[in-house]
């Protein structure tokens, strides 16, 4: 019987885009393995998402961005608040680790700034230590991120644009388990060759209509910094993981396209089971893979 210091562990907090949508939040992923536990990104909603999955918001001390799009960082200003209040909801014993591209000094020093007001009350009331609303940055480059108690994260450079660089996707690995997370990129031979041997690839995706091309000619900017349908299913059919996984799904209103049409466009690349991802979703990797949906069973911890 394999033992749960074995599993790793991934729970889909947010699997959303900019577009507010109260079913997809903005992209954060909760990586446990053995006694690790790391938060990848950090969007609108993460705090909401860590409480429904049943996460304390300290559960974890570090953060890992993956680029700096609002969607992907939004929620990290709550985080660093509201989890060092001293109570079962929140809990975090110290400051807030967060590694990130070149400008993460500057986001620590923002938030220092930002969160003052709220500090400085919650200081004269007792209540906080103050040192446990600091971000401690870690600049980090492609490469080896973290690498803690077996748990490895590799950082795997990606085109998410030209003004968006650099932006990152992440190989996690522990103890011969293996997940691949795309977050934002174009088709990307780099995160191709990093990306073999994964049980589970995460990729995102985004295809407009020509509907909604005609009626909003800006979705262009954006479809034009994703991977299409095809992009996509060229990427599994080279990297053939043990399970494919969208995420981000970018399909614009006003006419978006159905799922099933990106569906039957990623089926003309690749032949292997792809799902959708959905906020909470908790995937284990073990002797096989788990995917729990929320609503059957992911909660209680």
């Amino acid at each position: 019987m394999l033992a749960d210091e074995d599993r790793l562990r991934i729970t889909l907090l947010g699997t959303g885009i900019p577009n507010p949508d109260i079913n997809a939040f903005g992209t954060s992923t909760m990586i446990e393995a053995g006694d690790q536990r790391v938060l990848i990104d950090c969007g609108r909603g993460t705090v909401i998402r860590l409480s429904q999955a049943g996460f304390s918001l300290g559960h974890t001390d570090t953060v890992i961005l993956s680029h700096y799009h609002s969607d992907h960082f939004s929620g990290l200003f709550d985080l660093l608040m509201t989890a060092t209040i001293q109570q079962p909801f929140a809990n975090r014993g110290g400051p807030l680790h967060l590694y990130g591209p070149p400008g993460v000094e500057d986001i620590a020093k923002g938030a220092w700034i930002a969160t003052g007001p709220d500090r400085d009350i919650r200081v004269a009331d007792n209540e906080i230590d103050p040192e446990h609303m600091r971000i401690i940055p870690h600049l980090y480059e492609e490469g080896v991120v973290f690498d803690r108690g077996g748990l490895k994260i590799i950082a795997i450079e990606v085109d998410h644009g030209e003004f968006i660089r650099p932006a990152y996707a992440f190989r996690v690995e522990y103890r011969g388990k293996v997940f691949v997370h795309s977050h934002d990129t174009r088709y990307n031979e780099n995160l191709i060759a990093q990306a073999h041997g994964a049980d589970v690839f995460v990729h995102e995706v985004a295809a407009a209509t020509a509907q909604t091309f005609a009626a909003n000619p800006k979705a262009k900017v954006a479809i034009d910094h994703h991977a299409t349908p095809t992009d996509v299913g060229r990427v599994f059919a080279q990297t053939r993981p043990k399970l494919a996984m969208l995420t981000h799904l970018v399909l614009l209103p006003p006419h978006p396209m159905p799922i099933g049409t990106v569906m039957a466009e990623i089926a003309e690349e690749y032949d292997g089971t792809v799902l959708v991802a959905e906020d909470l979703m908790t995937i284990e990797i073990g002797k096989n893979v788990s995917v729990i949906p929320y609503h059957h069973g992911a909660k209680p911890r």
